[in-house]
């Protein structure tokens, strides 16, 4: 008599090989079913790459920089800085230029370890020096140091022979305040070579020269664009009778005046726009012997 069972109840022999041998599955696969399945990936130069961008993207800001003068340089906030000393050496922990301690300063262990002040520079760079310094090896600690600006969380070690001279910070309002500074710079620049109109001073061409009588409504600048004429008065000049304007021949001589000639312009607020770029013309106001006249004549092109 057979022992084997019936063809319905057999195992097949594909399915019988799957639960005594262990399959490379998908991790998503691996994560739904039993943790034997979850077989290490393949090690690959990709995959080596990813991992080590992944692990610089996670102590991004956390690690310390060195400068150029041998500073240690912490980024604020980014972490909990060690500060490392040795015996009968100092380090010297330098706040930001402005910043000023303001006690207590509180230590864990201030019988082994010793903070005194220190101030370096002058005026507004003058800057606050936290002088630290152990007693013993195999020492460690924390600090909490409040300033005038924010609250410093420090932690203190010390070892037989490796010490940071100098530790600062980089602080991240820093960069926000140089980029503030730098667009009320440009928004002034801009705002400063440009007139109320919104017209960039550096595409005109102020040379133009005011001559005659002194009257009241005097033009406060002449230029032009060059394809018109802008005569610029002051706003309070525009109340009383404004001056007519005429365009001035090169036909004069010492005894006569130049001819004058009709010139299209319009009144724009404070402001005369003709349609042509003029070489000499007169503002006229009054007649006979009560005429104010301002002759404009230009000096030179560009």
């Amino acid at each position: 008599m057979s022992l084997r069972p019936p063809p319905h109840q057999r195992t097949p022999r594909r399915l019988a090989a799957h639960w005594v041998r262990p399959v490379r599955l998908s991790q998503p696969q691996c994560r739904r079913r039993s943790s034997w399945c979850r077989l290490p990936l393949r090690s690959t130069p990709r995959r080596r790459t990813e991992q080590r961008l992944r692990a610089a993207g996670r102590t991004a800001g956390k690690m310390p920089t060195t400068g150029p003068d041998g500073v240690v340089r912490y980024l604020y906030g980014a972490t909990m800085p060690s500060i490392v000393c040795a015996p009968l050496m100092v380090c010297a922990l330098e706040l930001q230029p402005g910043e000023v301690v303001q006690p207590p300063v509180t230590l864990g262990d201030s019988v082994r370890w010793k903070v005194m002040p220190g101030m370096s520079g002058d005026g507004a760079s003058r800057t606050t020096l936290v002088m630290i310094k152990p007693t013993d090896a195999g020492l460690v600690t924390n600090m909490v140091l409040p300033t005038n600006r924010r609250v410093y969380s420090v932690k203190l070690v010390s070892t037989q022979h490796q010490w940071m001279p100098r530790v600062a910070f980089d602080y991240p309002d820093d960069t926000q305040n140089a980029w503030g500074a730098y667009q009320m710079k440009a928004a002034f620049g801009a705002a400063a070579s440009a007139l109320a109109t919104g017209e960039s001073t550096a595409n005109l061409d102020f040379g133009f020269r005011l001559s005659g009588d002194n009257p009241g409504w005097k033009p406060v600048r002449v230029y032009t664009d060059g394809l018109k004429t802008f005569i610029e008065f002051a706003p309070a000049a525009m109340h009383a009778e404004a001056p007519a304007l005429v365009a001035l021949a090169d036909d004069g001589g010492w005894f006569s005046k130049p001819s004058s000639q009709v010139v299209n312009y319009r009144q724009m607020g404070n402001r005369f726009v003709v349609d042509s770029v003029l070489s000499k013309a007169a503002l006229v106001s009054g007649v006979g012997g009560s005429e104010t006249r301002v002759t404009i004549t230009r000096e030179s092109s560009r």
